[in-house]
């Protein structure tokens, strides 16, 4: 071999050493950051008429299996929404508080058993104010428990709503990085240079994008990723095709999707339905499927606990009556048709319970609503109508007396409570049952008296009884009877029981992801002690390439001197 030769070669190596150890010095500097990957550069001799020549280097590269790494999106998106289940469940157990029997302070369950037990002593003493009072706070904390619980669960579907706007913005970030990193990954490999860092920045990005929903990926000629939803729909091509999705102003019991929600749009087609995986799909299930499912179940208490309460309030009175009654039952009209049977009595009574007025009426006659008022306006002191919402409403002429019903039958209830003329609660559903406003502000209107049930009323009869504790001990008993508080505790349960499977849920997704990760770092992330004997044999192998140059540089000047 010539010594020109031999200088040349020394030169390759040195120049192969120090790309070596610059790829090594970074290796070890990025040890600690996520998703780097160990970079190498593939080393090949050179020959030139058949002789050696040196070295060089071909290219620094990483050899990421693209197997794993789709793994590891698939587990990032189980993981992301397995995360959003288990952290809304939890807020949704602690919202559920109001309602548990277990929790310090008022709650329906306690409201329920503190009604009861008002209603009881009630009906030992019926004509205590402070008793009425009592049971009429009673049922306001039970409606209040309910509407409380209501409004945290359209909290949480509007923050479910909000979360799905965020993620979308999210999403299209991602993309357009994607999408910046894939121009820089052609651009770098048509100059013949290392793409590897793009490729493990690219990477990362992927797999955070596997988090919000399920996608497929692939890698073209070029270098650069392609990536769609797991049906086929694209996301990134040659160009970002960015996700659209307008978050709901407001959201209450009766927004739902389509309609009350928008779609989540992919080039102009709504994809909400077609997402299985990742915090997205997550979201739009909790929004739109578990909790509506929860408020169903609100309502369903609320629906009971009207029903049982409302029912019996309607059969009897308060003591003196009210001057007006408006039902709660609208949409009425005149024409309407009634089926009716039984008699029901009407009384029109002084501030002291005695008969002003009294008219039975026998419903079996009663063909439709406009028979039902000229019946009514046929009773001297008393004015029947259809407000304009289209709700029964009955007052007497002089507003020192009262109106109080009984008996007769209506569409297989009560004739008072078929119109809702003296209902103890309001509402239509958990997000709205209030106590009707007159008795909140006035307990004494609780009905816990009866009509009298003479054959005949004259003026001047004793119309009203309040004395009978029957009526408070009816509502009592069917209160308790109708088990609100244990289904109140069944649906906390039942919550319960959802929280603890999306934490184990929650704990089997994030082991697998970690499985897969650490799987990665071990096949592909940096080893720290051996980059460091690999400069420490590099370092060797540069001074044994520098002392080669040395010696042929010596060699060199000893021909120069020869040939003076």
């Amino acid at each position: 071999m010539s010594l020109s030769l031999a200088l040349s070669s020394a030169n390759s190596s040195l120049r192969t050493i120090q790309t070596h150890l610059a790829v090594a010095s970074s290796n070890i500097a990025n040890s600690d950051t996520d998703g780097y990957s160990a970079k190498s550069a593939t080393q090949v001799n050179t020959v030139s008429s058949g002789q050696g020549t040196g070295v060089t280097l071909k290219v620094i590269q990483s050899r990421v299996d693209a197997n794993l790494v789709r793994s590891i999106v698939s587990a990032g998106s189980a993981s992301g929404a397995a995360d959003v289940t288990a952290d809304f469940l939890g807020r949704l157990s602690d919202a559920l508080g109001s309602l548990s029997s277990t929790g310090s302070g008022q709650t329906l369950s306690s409201a329920v058993a503190d009604a009861v037990s008002a209603l009881e002593e009630l009906a030992t003493t019926p004509e205590s104010a402070t008793l009425k009072t009592q049971a009429v706070m009673a049922f306001d904390d039970a409606a209040s428990a309910l509407r409380s619980t209501s409004a945290s669960v359209q909290s949480l579907r509007q923050q479910a709503d909000s979360g799905i706007g965020d993620a979308v913005n999210a999403v299209n970030d991602i993309l357009a990085q994607v999408s910046a990193l894939n121009d820089s990954v052609v651009r770098t490999r048509q100059a013949g240079q290392s793409t590897a860092d793009l490729e493990d920045q690219r990477n990362g990005l992927i797999q955070s994008l596997g988090g919000y929903l399920d996608i497929t990926t692939f890698n073209d000629s070029t270098g650069a990723t392609k990536i769609y939803t797991s049906t086929g729909e694209p996301l990134l091509t040659s160009v970002v095709h960015p996700l659209s999705y307008d978050t709901a102003s407001g959201v209450d019991a009766n927004t739902t999707y389509p309609g009350g929600f928008s779609g989540i749009m992919l080039n102009g087609k709504d994809i909400t339905g077609s997402l299985k995986s990742g915090s997205l799909a997550a979201l739009v299930t909790l929004r739109d499927t578990t909790l509506p499912g929860i408020q169903e179940e609100l309502d369903d208490q609320a629906q009971t606990l009207m029903d049982t309460l409302n029912s019996l309030h309607n059969g009897n009175t308060a003591v003196p009556a009210p001057a007006t009654l408006t039902g709660t039952t609208t949409g009425l009209s005149g024409s309407d048709g009634l089926s009716g049977s039984g008699i029901l009595r009407v009384v029109v009574s002084d501030s002291s319970s005695a008969t002003v007025a009294a008219l039975d009426i026998d419903l079996s006659t009663v063909a439709t609503v406009d028979d039902l008022l000229t019946q009514l306006n046929s009773l001297g002191g008393l004015s029947a109508s259809l407000n304009s919402d289209g709700a029964l409403v009955l007052s007497t002429t002089d507003s020192a007396n009262g109106v109080s019903l009984s008996g007769g039958t209506l569409a297989g209830e009560g004739a008072s409570a078929f119109f809702g003329l003296n209902d103890l609660l309001t509402g239509s559903g958990a997000t709205d049952i209030a106590v009707r406003a007159d008795i909140l502000s006035t307990p004494s209107r609780l009905a816990t008296g009866t009509v009298s049930t003479a054959a005949t009323l004259a003026a001047g009869d004793v119309a009203l009884t309040a004395g009978s504790g029957s009526p408070a001990q009816a509502m009592a008993d069917a209160l308790a009877s109708a088990k609100i508080s244990a289904a109140a505790a069944d649906l906390v349960a039942q919550v319960g029981t959802s929280l603890t499977q999306a934490k184990a849920d929650q704990t089997a997704a994030e082991t697998t992801l970690t499985t897969l990760t650490d799987r990665f770092s071990s096949k592909y992330g940096v080893n720290v002690d051996e980059e460091s004997a690999r400069i420490t044999d590099l370092e060797n192998a540069y001074s044994a390439s520098a002392q080669i140059i040395s010696a042929v540089n010596e060699m060199f000047q000893t021909l120069l001197q020869a040939v003076k």
